[in-house]
């Protein structure tokens, strides 16, 4: 018990019979470990400790692990996260849910059966799927103790049952995470037999480096699709005191500031304060913030644009008389 409890934890919750045989533990007396309530079998061959099993109860992020460390383990070829589940990994934006399966892709290489063919039908997980893909040359990782497939590949078949919007979100955040357009542009073409993918292609060109959140790249899509140009993102302000700090989107022509505001932005007073000592040197500078919501600019785009509009009338108005 003790080692097994050393070499595994909540962070590394699989073990299977062949790694303990390495260690000198024998099935029978997993097995017997099974029987006292100390160990729980997932499937033949993959086991976790008790305590784990029962935290991932409430934890569903911890039970999609373990089902897919489970998987991987009864595979013979090598095995990694893809889709939703391997965004979650990396910890890249998904809309306000949770992964609805653990997606797994098979390294097919000439193998080109059902990536379930090799799984007996009394070891298949419920909300596990694996598909089958030649991955010569993939770019694969480990992400909070899963093998996993790169950045690009996670964000491209993470998209392809997304909303466009969320599509383009999703590409903004692995351009983040050093990911060029090329690259995207290059799994779409690999992964060209996955449903959704031509479509989720013909959009990475909308990405773009510097939105730090779904609410910022969503915003610079509805705004820019209503009519207003491309703004500068992360733009860094100074005075004569000093950095001011850096803006979600800038309008230089017009010297308007754009800022989405997320829910629990200002949740501290103190957080509000600094904002609001932050705006009043920014208008010290001459330039005109405006600020939108997540409501706002999900339910009312066309007055976000509105507001953008007048300042910039009252932008040129302002110089035209200076």
């Amino acid at each position: 018990r003790r080692q097994i409890a050393r070499g595994f934890d909540d962070a590394m919750p699989v073990f299977t019979l062949r790694q303990l045989a390495k260690w000198g533990i024998s099935r029978p007396e997993v097995l017997a470990l099974q029987r006292r309530g100390y160990v729980q079998r997932i499937r033949h061959g993959a086991y976790c400790l008790a305590s784990s099993w029962e935290l991932a109860k409430n934890d569903e992020a911890l039970h999609r692990r373990i089902l897919a460390l489970s998987a991987m383990a009864g595979m013979s070829q090598p095995v990694y996260a893809c889709g939703p589940f391997a965004a979650e990994l990396h910890q890249l934006p998904l809309p306000s849910r949770e992964p609805t399966f653990v997606d797994l892709v098979r390294d097919s290489r000439r193998d080109t059966r059902p990536a379930q063919s090799g799984v007996q039908p009394r070891n298949r997980l419920e909300g596990v799927r694996i598909v089958s893909r030649d991955l010569t040359g993939e770019i694969v990782t480990s992400a909070a103790g899963v093998p996993v497939v790169g950045v690009a590949a996670t964000a491209m078949t993470a998209s392809v049952g997304l909303a466009d919007e969320y599509r383009v979100a999703l590409f903004d955040a692995a351009l983040r995470l050093e990911v060029t357009h090329d690259e995207l542009k290059e799994i779409g073409s690999r992964w060209v037999s996955t449903k959704g993918m031509t479509d989720a292609s013909r959009l990475v060109d909308l990405a773009r480096v510097g939105a730090e959140s779904p609410l910022e790249s969503i915003s610079r899509l509805r705004l820019v699709n209503r009519g207003l140009p491309e703004p500068v993102l992360q733009q860094d302000f100074h005075d004569s005191r000093g950095f001011i700090g850096r803006v979600d989107m800038w309008w230089p022509d017009w010297r308007v500031i754009g800022e989405a505001d997320g829910l629990d932005k200002y949740d501290n007073p103190q957080d509000l304060r600094r904002e609001k000592i932050r705006e009043d040197r920014l208008r010290a500078l001459g330039l005109i913030v405006v600020r939108w919501t997540w409501n706002e600019i999900w339910d009312f785009p066309s007055d976000v644009v509105g507001r953008i509009w007048a300042a910039r009338a009252r932008s040129m108005r302002t110089r035209q008389a200076g």
